[in-house]
Formats: C-alpha cells, structure tokens, sequence
C-alpha cells in the first residue's frame, strides 16, 4: 500500500493537480506540488473558482488523503483551462527560491522572518486547527513570537508564542495576504474605531439613499443565521429593496445582490474592516485587478419601483444565474425562465438537482423573495457550463 508520501512523490513526477486532505480539518487544498521532503511539502494553491491563489506548506503527518483522481479535480482541472484561456490569472507569484539541501520549513519560517511577510500559521489547538493571521516577530530555537494581526479589530493585537511541533501548516502568498501586507501601517491600534451601527429598521431607507449618493462602502448583516455579511457600496434602492455592488474578501467585484429592507438585520457605515477593504479595492483599482475581464462591474440600475421584477425580466431575456433567497430561508440557484404579472409566479430551472425525480422547475412567489444574488464569477462558470 502506497505512503502518504509515495503519493505526493508520484504527483510531484507526474505534476499532477492533487487534493490534499488534512486530519483535523474540513479545508482541502488544491495545487500542484512545487517542493517536497520526506516530512512535508509546499504546494502552489488554487481556490474554488480554479484561480491560483498563493502556496501552502503542509507537514506530511498532518494530512489525512492525496487524492490524485476524482470527479472534483476533472472539474477543478476544467475550470482552470477556462480561466486560463479567459486570461484571468491576476495574482502574483510568491518568491521564494529554495535549494535541494534547505529545510522547507527552516526556509519558509526563515523568509516570512526576515522578509517580514504576513501569513496564515495553522496550529493545532485543543484537537482543533487554529488560523493564526500576522508575523512573525522573533524565531527561537522551538518556536517564534507570533504578532497577530486582526483586520477586524485594530485595538486587538496580541503577541503570542508559536511552538513549532504545533505548526501543521503555513500559508502565505496568497491575494489577501498580500494586499494586507500592503495596508500594515494602518492596522494598529491608535487607529481603531468603534463601528458605526444602524439597527433601526425605520432608518434604514433614508441612510441607504444617503450612502447611495456618497458612494460609501459599508457591511450588510442580514438578519438570518449565516454566517458571512455582505461588503459593498449600495448602487441602487427605493422604499422597500436596494441592490449593492459587493465585494470579496480580497477587495474585488464579486457581483451584486438585491435585499429587501425588511432582509437587513443591521448597516455598519464605518468599522476598521471597512477601512480595510477600500484599501484592498483601491489597490485592485490600480493594478486594473478589480474586477475579472469576464465580469461586469459596471451594471445600472434604476431606482424606481420594482427593481426586483427589472432584475428577474433581464435574467429572464439574457438567460443568466440567480442565486435566491426566501422568506423562509430556502437558497436555490437556477435560470429565471417566466414570470406572470398577474399572479407573480416565477419559473426557475433549477441547476443542482439532487433528489432523485425531484422537479427540474422550482415555481416561486416573487413575494417570498427576500434576496437575489447575480453576476459573479461562480454563476458566470455556469453560465459558461463550466462545473
């Protein structure tokens, strides 16, 4: 029976595209096997949407499974030929020459130190991985000093010690990283503030119009148990629904989403992590890297009533992916295919189906609708048939 290892030697050969699963964790990691040692590796990442996306060291006892073969590395393989042949490739190479002779892990500690480069420390934590965001202060001979960094909070910036049999991983390179090496002088905690919260419901569609005509980011927290916000500028809305350009956590486009007001759990208008992202989007704004070629980010939409039948009619004409959300928290993605005016029922063809003879046509009230989300990248892979 073949090793961990013989695995990882044997896709090294062959450069083939792997899936690497760790013990104590649900996260994969897809890449390409750049370095390897009979006690670890470093691989060259991709993230879902098949983009390369940084590297990641990995001690071979802390992985669980390579997987060489299988229906999710076709599709992965698929998506990276497609963006690739779309040229949408936008990150840049992490630097890091390493001679046969060095230690990958006496290396990669050794850059991040003296180069001073932020990266993601994976430790292990009470039978838990724990993602350790910062740098690394100080290398002692059975650990570092450890400086986090937290871009949600400038006023926590604890120092902590990290010993190296608790590393089971490393990333670095990454976009966010990189773009949060970029914004360090700011992250501190002189330059805290406290988040500007808007949680009366009655002054949500007064704020909104303001924010609208300021052009201001601001976070959406929806009042559902999720556990992800929306980050975006709010680019159109009336009395009852508003429609934000968003952004991911990278600062670049990442669609756009209509909400109902009565959808909102709360607007935070001014918060560090806000301050954080217009810097991650401007630094996209200048490199030209804001939004994929692909990708329209430059959508209108009108302000009268009845953004969301104007939205749905579009999808309809255009045949594009919306992603919905209903009153009673059901999430589904497929084509808009009818509507009738008169009734106010939607026809979707749905993309996932998974029960066996459950309908491939979903009907829905565009009444229960309380959230659409459309033109990102993932719907325009579908759109695309790209899985």
């Amino acid at each position: 029976m073949k090793t961990i290892y013989d695995k990882l030697r044997a896709a090294q050969i062959d450069e083939l595209l792997i899936n690497a699963f760790q013990k104590d964790s649900d996260i994969v990691y897809t890449g390409i096997i750049q370095y390897l040692s009979s006690k670890d590796f470093i691989m060259i990442t991709y993230n879902d949407y098949g983009l390369q996306d940084g590297e990641v060291y990995l001690k071979i006892s802390a992985v669980k499974q390579i997987e060489t073969d299988s229906y999710d590395l076709a599709n992965m393989k698929e998506r990276i030929a497609f963006d690739e042949s779309h040229h949408m490739a936008v990150n840049p190479p992490f630097d890091m020459p390493i001679k046969m002779s060095d230690s990958l892990f006496d290396r990669v500690i050794k850059t991040l130190h003296e180069d001073q480069r932020v990266s993601l420390i994976i430790t292990k934590d009470a039978d838990k991985l724990k993602y350790n965001e910062g740098l690394i202060d100080e290398v002692h001979p059975d650990g570092v000093a450890f400086q986090n960094i937290n871009k949600y909070d400038f006023s926590k910036r604890p120092k902590y010690v990290i010993k190296f049999t608790d590393i089971r991983g490393i990333e670095f390179g990454g976009t966010e990283l990189q773009l949060l090496q970029d914004v360090l002088p700011m992250i501190k905690p002189t330059n805290h503030i406290d988040d500007v919260v808007i949680a009366d419901s009655a002054a949500f569609k007064n704020r909104a119009t303001q924010l609208r005509k300021d052009g201001s980011w601001l976070i959406v927290d929806t009042n559902d148990d999720r556990k992800y916000f929306y980050v975006g500028k709010i680019i159109a809305n009336n009395d009852s629904e508003i429609v934000m350009l968003v952004v991911d956590m990278n600062g670049r486009f990442g669609g756009y989403v209509w909400i109902r007001y009565d959808d909102i759990r709360r607007l935070i208008v001014d918060a560090d992590y806000l301050r954080v992202v217009e810097k991650f989007v401007a630094a996209n704004q200048k490199a030209k890297h804001f939004a994929l070629p692909v990708l329209n980010a430059d959508r209108a939409f009108d302000n009268a009533d009845n953004i969301l039948v104007n939205i749905i009619t579009q999808a309809i004409n255009y045949r594009n992916v919306v992603r919905f959300e209903t009153s009673d928290e059901e999430n589904f993605v497929g084509y808009p295919m009818s509507l009738d005016f008169k009734t106010g029922v939607l026809d979707v063809e749905l993309l996932d189906v998974d029960a066996e003879g459950e309908s491939q046509t979903k009907q829905v009230g565009i009444e229960t609708i309380r959230e659409m989300a459309f033109d990102y990248l993932k719907a325009f892979l579908a759109e695309n048939e790209v899985d």
